[in-house]
């Protein structure tokens, strides 16, 4: 046991080296390709990265949070992040289970989305070590990108070669749970190598199961990360911006008769580092190092079995270490939110969490006007038969920026993803999605749209192969910010 696991770190550690992941993290391989067109200078990181937009997010459904062991979930949930991934969480089990086949159509179970389903004959076994299971993998990608700069003319192109190896260890308890994960993502340009990075994560998350219906969850994750060029924050400097993200965030959940009631704290610390522009200076990203904090307490009521609905009431704030920018703004604010909602299943063929509410934000600098709003934001989950899932999400949030000029935006998304598996081992997909950002205090709007489709073949236990197209589109009010681009990825993807 000790030997193995001894060789999954020094694989693993090998592989790092060879890739020099000490640099930074963005995505893994189809998250460069599918994940959504920054949506500010913090490059929100997907379903297993820590997003950098978690004051405003709406949170998971109340149908889905009683047991699950916390990951640190994308803040802006309901944006697109990965069109590909499934908003229920992994599919990957910690306990072998015999195959169990499919012959007829009616066999498929209608409460599982296509994602969600386990295929014992083609997912990965992990590694037994004693309590825990270990999932080593790698995957390399051959990316390309038709406007790496994102620019509205002279549009340049080029292959990126990215490697991923991530590593993840999951407790298999009957109670309580404790898991870990770590990996990077290498990428290299053909021809623009100054845009090569080299990103990494690793972090940790656990459940106690204090009593049978009390349960206190936590998680910690750091994250080195380069901004895409695709963020209207981008500062333009000859190479990306590098950023850390520090995140921490604990929680309790505890019901009684019908009722259930959530507190949810969260912590991140955001540090930019310096970039030299074209003319050789050095840009100060100094001045949008911040540290965030988001409280919130949801309390929820069952009306009839799984048909939950809730109130939540979130405090933020967002603490400059600079006193004023570069432009000379006092960016730090606090704010308050609250909505109500209501969660649905529909035994599990259709699931449903809608939410509205209004939201106030607060700035320090005088400069700035109060920000407030509605917002509101809701995700459907509906299997309309048992081999094809369709979710939906929409979202209205107040999110950071560093225009100048500009207290924040806000950012109404909608997505609709289609996975469709057409054989037991090739799962077809379709997405599309609209994002409009309404800057406040300054006049400037802009509209993203993006679409693409993929193909998912699931060779065997150890490999799969992944073909994806995503093109994106913004149209801005300042139209040196317009650009279209295509992407276009083939992976493989090698696990145990």
């Amino acid at each position: 046991m000790i030997r193995s696991l001894a060789l999954v770190m020094a694989l693993t550690i090998g592989v790092g080296v060879s890739l020099q992941a000490v640099k930074s993290v963005s995505a893994a391989s189809d998250g460069l390709l599918l994940k959504a067109p920054a949506k500010s200078s913090d490059a929100a990181p997907t379903t297993e990265e820590i997003s950098v937009q978690d004051e405003t997010r709406p949170q998971t459904s109340m149908l889905i949070a009683d047991s699950s062991t916390p990951s640190p979930s994308d803040p802006s949930a309901v944006q697109i992040a990965d069109a590909a991934s499934d908003a229920s969480g992994p599919v990957v089990s910690s306990s072998y289970q015999q195959p169990t086949f499919s012959t007829a159509y009616e066999e498929v179970p209608r409460d599982q989305t296509v994602r969600e389903r386990q295929r014992p004959e083609v997912d990965a076994l992990g590694l037994h070590l004693g309590g825990f299971f270990a999932y080593p993998s790698v995957r390399t990608s051959e990316i390309y990108d038709d406007n790496i700069f994102v620019t509205p003319s002279d549009k340049r192109g080029d292959f990126i070669t990215e490697i991923a190896p991530e590593l993840s260890i999951e407790s298999n308890w009957n109670n309580n749970a404790l898991n870990f994960d770590a990996g990077a993502a290498a990428g290299y340009y053909a021809t623009h190598t100054g845009e090569d990075y080299v990103d990494y994560h690793f972090g940790t998350d656990g459940r106690i199961d204090i009593t049978r219906d009390d349960q206190l969850t936590a998680a910690f994750n750091y994250r080195h990360a380069h901004e895409d060029r695709s963020s209207p924050d981008d500062v333009q400097g000859k190479t990306p911006t590098e950023y850390d993200l520090y995140h921490g965030e604990i929680g309790d959940q505890n019901r009684f008769g019908r009722f259930t009631l959530k507190l949810d704290s969260q912590l991140n610390r955001y540090k930019y580092f310096n970039v030299d522009s074209d003319n050789g200076t050095t840009i100060d990203n100094n001045d949008r190092d911040r540290i965030s904090s988001l409280h919130s307490v949801t309390l929820s009521y069952e009306i009839v079995p799984d048909y939950d609905a809730y109130v939540r009431a979130s405090y933020n704030r967002q603490d400059y270490d600079s006193q004023q920018d570069t432009a000379g703004f006092d960016r730090s604010s606090q704010g308050f939110e609250t909505v109500v909602g209501l969660a649905i299943d529909l035994g599990g063929v259709t699931r449903a969490d809608i939410f509205a509410g209004y939201l106030t934000q607060y700035y320090q600098d005088s400069q700035y006007d109060t920000v407030s709003g509605p917002s509101f934001g809701g995700s459907l989950i509906w299997n309309p038969t048992g081999l094809t899932t369709v979710t939906a999400t929409v979202s209205r949030t107040l999110q950071e920026t560093t225009q100048v000029g500009a207290a924040g935006y806000f950012s109404t998304d909608a997505l609709i993803n289609i996975d469709h598996e057409l054989l037991r081992n090739l799962i077809l997909n379709a997405f599309g999605g609209f994002i409009n950002n309404d800057y406040q205090g300054i006049n400037r709007n802009d509209d993203i749209w993006t679409g693409g489709a993929g193909a998912e073949y699931l060779m065997n236990r150890y490999a799969s192969i992944d073909l994806k197209y995503r093109y994106d589109t913004r149209d801005s009010s300042e139209s040196d910010e317009n650009y279209e681009r295509n992407l276009i990825l083939l992976s493989l993807d090698l696990k145990l």
